[in-house]
C-alpha cells in the first residue's frame, strides 16, 4: 500500500538539485539514489522537479461562518492543486477561533474534509476587537494551534499588543501580525500612488503598515518573543526586518506572491480583482521585496488565500472586500514571473515555499530518508492557461485569470499518497 518508484525525477534537497531516483515504501521514503531497481509500480518523471510540497502560512479557510466564500474542503482541495501538503488557516471566521471550543470543532471538521495538513492561528484578542487578550497558555496547548494572529485587523493598542508578546514569550509561541495602523487609512481601497490620483480613488499610504511594524519590532527588543510579520509590501518594512535581524531577534516576514508580480501599474480598469489588503504598492516597494526575498531578509513567500463570493467582488473597487484567491496557482505564477524572468532563483523560491516557512512554524520542510513522503511533482516545461473552469476554490476573485504560465504541478505525494492533479 503506498509503495511506488519516482524515477528520474530532479530533486531539490539540501538547497541543490540532483538526479535521482526516490523508492516510497508504505508510504515512507525509503531510499534516494539513482537507478535504483525494483518491481514495484514505477513512475518514471523524465526530469521532472521534485520538492518537499510547499507550506503556507496563511490561508483563508473562511470556514466556520462564511462557506459561501470557501470551506475547508475546497481551500485545501486549491492547496494540494497547487501542491502544497501544509497550510495554516486564520482565524477571521465566525464564531472566530479565540476559544477552545470553536478551535477543537474546527479541528474535527478538518478531520473529515482537508485534503492536506490544516492548522491554525488563534486570534489574538477576542472576535479581533483589539480589547481583550484570548486564553493563549491554554489555547496553544491545542495541538492545531501554531501561533496567535489578528489577521485582518492590526492590533491598534500598544499596551494590548505588548502585554500579548510578553504572553507569547512565556509559552514560546509567536505572535503572526497583520501591520495595519487604522488610523491611517481613511477608506483607501488601493496604494496612495499614482493610480489612485489618476483614478480619483482614497490611497492607503504605506506608514499605515510600517508604523506598526516599527512599533512591533520596538517591543520584540523587550521580549525577544517570537514574531513574523504578515505580507509584507513596503520598502521601509524590508528595511525594519533586515535590521532587526542585524540585530538578532527572533523575527521573520512573509510576501504574497501578487506582491512579487504585480504593482499599482498593473491595476486595469479599477477592477476589484486588484483589490488587496495590503495593496499592490509602487515599483519601488516591489524592488525591495525582491531584494529582501533575494537576500533572504525574507524567507517566506504566503499566499494570503482569500476568497470572496462573485457577486461581493463584482462592486465598484472602493466598495468591494480586499484580497485574491492565489494557492492553487501561486508556484507557476512565481515561477514565470519571477524565475523565467531572472528576478529570483528557483532554489530561493522553492525555499521559501518549504524550509522557510516550516522554520517560522517548526514544522517538517526537507525531504529525508525514513520521512513520510510529502512531495509535489512539478513539470517545469509545461506551459498551461489559467481558466476559471480549472479553479478548485469556491471562489473565482483572481487578476490572474486568462494569463498563461508555466510550471504545472503534476502530482502531489500527501502522507505517502500520490495524488494526480494536472497528469504526467
Amino acid at each position: 500500500m503506498n509503495s511506488y518508484l519516482l524515477k528520474n525525477a530532479s530533486l531539490y534537497r539540501n538547497q541543490k538539485f540532483e538526479n535521482t531516483d526516490i523508492l516510497i515504501i508504505d508510504g515512507k521514503i525509503k531510499e534516494i539514489a539513482p537507478d535504483i531497481q525494483t518491481d514495484i509500480c514505477t513512475y518514471d518523471l523524465k526530469g521532472k522537479m521534485v520538492s518537499h510540497n510547499f507550506i503556507d502560512i496563511h490561508t483563508h479557510l473562511r470556514e466556520p461562518g462564511f462557506e459561501h466564500k470557501e470551506t475547508i474542503a475546497t481551500g485545501s482541495l486549491s492547496a494540494l492543486y497547487g501542491g502544497y501538503g501544509t497550510i495554516v488557516a486564520m482565524a477571521n471566521t465566525f464564531p472566530c477561533m479565540d476559544d477552545i471550543e470553536t478551535i477543537q470543532d474546527f479541528q474535527k471538521r478538518v478531520e473529515k474534509d482537508a485534503y492536506v495538513n490544516v492548522y491554525t492561528y488563534s486570534a489574538i484578542t477576542k472576535d479581533l476587537k483589539g480589547q481583550e487578550l484570548v486564553d493563549m497558555a491554554h489555547i496553544v496547548e491545542e495541538d492545531i494551534v501554531l501561533g496567535f494572529s489578528d489577521d485582518g485587523k492590526g492590533v491598534q493598542s500598544d499596551e494590548m499588543m505588548e502585554l500579548a508578546m510578553q504572553l507569547a514569550s512565556n509559552i514560546d509561541s509567536i505572535i503572526v501580525a497583520h501591520c495595519e495602523d487604522e488610523s491611517e487609512l481613511h477608506g483607501g481601497s488601493i496604494h496612495d500612488g499614482k493610480y489612485a490620483k489618476e483614478h480619483h480613488l482614497i490611497g492607503i499610504n504605506s506608514a499605515s503598515e510600517y508604523q506598526q511594524v516599527a512599533r512591533d519590532l520596538g517591543i520584540v527588543k523587550i521580549y525577544k518573543n517570537r514574531y513574523h510579520v504578515c505580507h509584507i509590501s513596503t520598502k521601509e518594512t524590508v528595511e525594519l526586518l533586515r535590521q532587526a535581524k542585524e540585530d538578532g531577534l527572533p523575527v521573520s516576514g512573509e510576501v504574497s506572491p501578487h506582491h512579487l508580480i504585480l504593482t499599482e501599474e498593473n491595476i486595469k480598469d479599477c477592477h476589484p480583482n486588484y483589490k488587496m489588503n495590503p495593496p499592490l504598492r509602487s515599483i519601488e516597494d516591489h524592488a525591495a521585496l525582491i531584494r529582501g526575498l533575494n537576500d533572504h531578509t525574507i524567507k517566506v513567500i504566503a499566499t494570503d488565500h482569500a476568497p470572496h463570493a462573485r457577486e461581493e467582488k463584482e462592486r465598484p473597487i472602493q466598495d468591494a472586500p480586499f484580497g485574491i484567491i492565489g494557492i492553487q496557482h501561486a508556484f507557476p505564477l512565481l515561477y514565470t514571473y519571477l524565475v523565467k524572468k531572472n528576478l529570483v532563483s528557483l532554489e530561493t523560491i522553492l525555499d521559501a515555499l518549504t524550509i522557510g516557512p516550516a522554520h517560522v512554524l517548526r514544522l517538517k520542510g526537507t525531504v529525508d530518508i525514513g520521512d513520510v513522503a510529502n512531495l509535489c511533482i512539478v513539470d517545469l516545461d509545461k506551459e498551461f492557461e489559467i481558466k476559471e473552469t480549472d479553479i478548485q476554490s469556491k471562489s473565482i476573485n483572481t487578476p490572474f485569470i486568462g494569463v498563461r504560465c508555466q510550471g504545472q504541478i503534476v502530482a502531489n505525494i500527501m502522507n505517502g499518497k500520490l495524488v494526480e492533479v494536472g497528469g504526467f
